[in-house]
């Protein structure tokens, strides 16, 4: 009897070590930062890269899903040629609430400033810090370590049936290559290249009246 009790205490204290541990561990995985910046693969849609695992707004932001109600923020590699290489990047505190498609953040850009709208509703958990050291990340690196936000979404699902992906992300950004070159023609011909590209930086050839116009329209702000 006496050895039935003692490896009866025995295992008992296994158990309570076992149990003792695995919360540790399952705690520290619960702690675990969510990864923000991403290696994407080089897919590119009418001369711009289209990462096909985001999901894409049309005011040229996205937002790529790291868990069920999490999702990480940026600009397109549209918007970001667009605006030109980042001299500030304005972020919204931690705790303040987004709209789906209304303006999140700014850029600027040679004293010339331009929202961004948020691609999702929900609390911002956390932001860039890297950012307010190194602004150009924004625009250096949109899909990766130029993340803008990250956000928790009130309703995930609903938020992303909102945005395009596949298909109609591609054909989105082929419309607005052809859109924009149309209006950097009849604006002028010294931000094209021959053949029609734009120039690198075109943005800083323009007027900024001008500027502020496309700004407006193709980033929906």
């Amino acid at each position: 009897m006496t050895v039935l009790f003692v490896i009866a205490t025995f295992m008992v204290f296994v158990l309570i070590d076992y149990l003792s541990h695995r919360g540790v561990a399952s705690d520290a995985r619960a702690e675990m930062p969510l990864p923000e910046a991403a290696t994407v693969e080089p897919v590119w849609v009418a001369g711009y890269q289209l990462p096909e695992s985001f999901h894409y707004h049309r005011g040229h932001t996205w937002a790529r899903p790291v868990d069920a109600e999490h999702v990480v923020v940026g600009m397109d590699d549209f918007a970001r040629r667009l605006l030109g290489p980042a001299k500030e990047v304005s972020l919204p505190a931690i705790g303040t609430w987004l709209r789906q498609g209304a303006s999140g953040f700014s850029v600027s850009v040679d004293g010339r400033a331009a929202d961004l709208v948020s691609p999702i509703e929900g609390e911002v958990v956390a932001v860039n810090d890297q950012l307010r050291e190194q602004p150009t990340l924004a625009t250096d690196d949109p899909y990766g370590r130029g993340w803008l936000v990250k956000v928790r979404a009130v309703d995930l699902a609903a938020n992303l049936r909102n945005l395009l992906s596949g298909s109609l992300a591609r054909r989105f950004v082929e419309d607005a290559r052809e859109g924009l070159d149309l209006r950097l023609m009849a604006l002028s011909g010294s931000v094209l290249q021959d053949g029609g590209e734009p120039v690198a930086d075109f943005a800083k050839h323009l007027p900024v009246p001008a500027w502020r116009r496309l700004v407006g329209e193709f980033l929906l702000t």
